[in-house]
């Protein structure tokens, strides 16, 4: 897993918790520890740390998270303080709020993003993104 060191020394000085393939969760989750998903978890999470969805893993609801990173399936909404990582193999379907996103080659993307400035705190995870508004000169290249 490659992340900034600043993540990095995060990551290692906070614990972890795992969901395993095989293991299936509804519900919410909150915390200040890591978690690695590689089952498949339905619900709300709300982490104060990193979210690591495992090539395995299968996440369907609301997410936020300091760092969000998916490999797996992702489909809803996710807010994240630094950033969404969008992994080669990766899959997700709904709702990026977040000052950084990255979407890697041979991944799938369904859905909108919007971009929060570096340092704006983010809504709370029960806010619903709003559409961007279309440029009208942009409807007038599509016209033509």
């Amino acid at each position: 897993m490659k992340l900034n060191r600043r993540m990095l020394e995060k990551v290692q000085k906070t614990g972890t918790t795992a969901i395993f393939d095989g293991i299936s969760v509804t519900g919410n989750i909150k915390g200040s520890h890591n978690l690695f998903l590689n089952g498949q978890f339905e619900g709300t999470i709300d982490l104060t740390a990193l979210l690591l969805v495992g090539k395995t893993g299968r996440l369907k609801g609301k997410v936020k998270a300091e760092y969000v990173i998916i490999e797996g399936e992702v489909e809803g909404k996710v807010i994240a303080h630094e950033k969404v990582e969008l992994r080669a193999g990766g899959k997700y379907k709904g709702e990026i709020l977040a000052p950084s996103v990255m979407i890697s080659d041979n991944s799938f993307f369904d859905g909108i993003v919007q971009m929060l400035k570096e340092g704006t705190e983010p809504p709370p995870i029960s806010t619903k993104i709003k559409p961007p508004e279309v440029d009208e000169s942009i409807k007038d290249l599509k016209e033509s």
